[in-house]
């Protein structure tokens, strides 16, 4: 298994890394609880039916924790979080919750685990991204032997 990447340069004009080369991470598919409902099934006994009623189940216990300020942490997966955005205001006695909060939001922290110690320097993992390599896209449209 490998995660596709594209290149990608710096181009902004105030970066101290212009002219820089990165890649970033993409993303060729997507899974909904359909798919992952079949995924399972293939590899338990239990129907696709059964499957897909414990998911639908987890997303709703999911949304109504978060939506009572609660954590969601889900071993092997990782925390959930509920957050908002807001606009400032000039003063607290300004501040209005219908007015200023913009948008709600879900904050998520993978679970992971630290390879050696857990100080300054030391390493860590993400459980789901185990053993996981990176490669470049074969539909890469950088020049890379002529630098772009």
């Amino acid at each position: 298994m490998a995660i596709l990447c594209k290149l990608y340069q710096d181009n902004r004009e105030t970066s101290a890394y212009k002219g820089k080369w990165y890649a970033r991470a993409i993303c060729v598919n997507s899974i909904d609880l359909d798919g992952i409902a079949d995924k399972i099934q293939e590899n338990v006994s239990v129907k696709r039916s059964d499957v897909y009623a414990v998911l639908i189940e987890m997303v709703n216990v999911m949304s109504d924790s978060l939506k009572n300020s609660v954590s969601v942490k889900v071993n092997g997966i990782g925390i959930f979080r509920p957050s908002i955005q807001t606009s400032p205001a000039d003063t607290a006695a300004d501040f209005s919750f219908g007015k200023n909060v913009k948008a709600y939001r879900v904050r998520f922290l993978p679970e992971h685990k630290y390879l050696n110690g857990t100080g300054k320097g030391s390493k860590s993992t993400i459980m789901m991204l185990r053993g996981v390599s990176a490669k470049e896209t074969p539909k890469n449209d950088v020049d890379t032997e002529n630098n772009g």
